[in-house]
């Protein structure tokens, strides 16, 4: 088969793929395009004369009630076969721009380490400079999912050279970030915090400005700088990020943002972006990260300001009580009810820490598996074990420690495990203790440590 047979033959799969689906809807190409798109562009889709964009694909299949992955073209064993035995860039420019796209689908899938293997099939020798780009940032991010973090920082220091290359100013930050994220994962905070510097420096003169992306930035940093024992920093950046998220303290404010944002990249005549904020606009509400980035913030913060002063955080966490952003927000009063708890544990109060740290808990809990949530129970389980409920201590420390687990928080999973293990060694659970201590090193194994 010819590369113009093959093309064709890729086109029309996912084109009759959204066709069949759309008609299975009983959509029509109008009802199916609206708002976002117009009849044309479905049309040519449909027809295999364009392919869509990663995030036009997946607004498509969202509508359709289908994931992204089904509208994908499914190869033959014949395909597979080639595959195995075929540089996928000996072939065309359409047969790389699929496996690149359903790389990213698997990263954004979790499935990163079937991503990097199917990324590594691709030779680099004939690509163009924007696939090699798009190859060396989707490869980056899929080694930093998956702790292979050394790797991350070489693959992501080659595609940032690309991306200055081609004055790619949305990849060059998004490089620079996951970049500073490896550094920090391996506790290189200097190093992470250059990256992170190099961030703003570069948002203070890009258009248009990403308020949520900023506010990651300086939280990120204000976490650098605690790790660092700069704490007055840390707490300039929390704060810096905290009035960057009165922008969007609202799901319509939010949104108003990203539309602008949207018709910035469209009048640029830079479609995938575009076609990318819109999606953001239109799913805002399903995405938990913007609702528990306010409390994290609190989080980061509080920790902070303990490390520093106990007499300036009995102040902060005063004022804190009495903002109504916080008091509106039930993850941001968890966190400083957290804080609260910890505080009165210092001091010995374990009745008072007791009572704030059980509202913690019932105000994270209806979130699910958040950070906050899971501090929130590791805490009364250390005030448990205080009062002598060590049964209860037990389980609310069983339940904290899997939480962050499962989130991926393992510098928290490793330092509260130790906790935990010495508390058991305390009471003569020796063998227990020994358990979380290794839990405590496979953590930091995985940090890179």
């Amino acid at each position: 088969m010819s590369p113009e047979q093959q093309s064709g033959k890729i086109g029309k799969s996912v084109g009759e793929k959204l066709r069949a689906a759309r008609i299975a809807q009983h959509y029509t190409q109008s009802q199916l395009a609206a708002p976002d798109f117009s009849v044309s562009y479905i049309s040519a889709i449909e027809r295999g004369q364009i392919h869509p964009s990663l995030r036009a694909l997946e607004i498509l299949a969202g509508r359709l009630g289908l994931s992204s992955t089904q509208l994908l073209p499914t190869r033959s064993q014949q395909d597979a076969h080639m595959n195995a035995t075929l540089d996928i860039a000996e072939r065309d420019d359409d047969e790389v721009e699929l496996a690149l796209l359903e790389a990213q689908l698997l990263i954004q899938q979790g499935n990163a380490e079937q991503a990097a293997n199917q990324i590594n099939k691709i030779s680099t020798k004939r690509l163009k400079k924007q696939q090699q780009l798009q190859h060396r940032y989707l490869l980056g991010r899929a080694y930093f999912s998956i702790g292979r973090f050394q790797e991350a920082e070489y693959t992501l220091a080659e595609a940032l050279q690309i991306a200055k290359e081609l004055n790619t100013n949305y990849l060059t930050l998004r490089i620079l970030n996951i970049s500073a994220l490896a550094h920090a994962a391996m506790r290189n905070y200097t190093q992470a915090l250059l990256s992170h510097e190099h961030c703003i420096n570069l948002l203070a003169t890009t258009e248009p400005h990403d308020p949520f992306f900023t506010t990651q930035i300086y939280m990120y940093m204000g976490q650098h700088y605690t790790q660092l024992e700069y704490v007055d920093r840390a707490i300039e950046m929390f704060h810096k990020a905290l009035a960057m998220a009165e922008e969007f303290a609202t799901l319509q404010t939010a949104q108003a943002i990203y539309g602008n944002i949207c018709a910035y990249y469209a009048n640029a005549k830079e479609d995938d972006l575009a076609v990318l904020y819109t999606y953001k606009s239109l799913y805002l509400s399903t995405q938990e990260t913007y609702k528990h980035l306010r409390g994290e913030l609190y989080h980061y913060l509080g920790h902070a300001i303990m490390k520093e002063d106990q007499e300036r955080a009995r102040l902060y966490l005063d004022e804190a009580l009495q903002q109504t952003s916080v008091l509106r927000d039930p993850l941001s009063l968890a966190s400083v009810s957290t804080r609260n708890a910890e505080w009165y544990y210092n001091r010995q109060q374990f009745e008072e820490a007791l009572k704030y740290a059980i509202q913690a808990t019932e105000l994270s809990q209806p979130a699910g598996d958040t950070i906050i949530n899971a501090e929130a129970l590791v805490v009364l389980g250390r005030i448990e074990y205080a009062l002598s409920h060590y049964e209860q201590g037990d389980q609310h420390f069983t339940a904290g420690l899997a939480m962050f687990e499962n989130l991926g928080s393992h510098e928290e999973l490793a330092n509260e495990s130790v906790l935990y293990a010495q508390l058991l060694e305390e009471k003569g659970k020796e063998r227990e203790a020994f358990t979380h201590l290794r839990r405590a090193f496979q953590s930091r194994q995985r940090l890179g440590r």
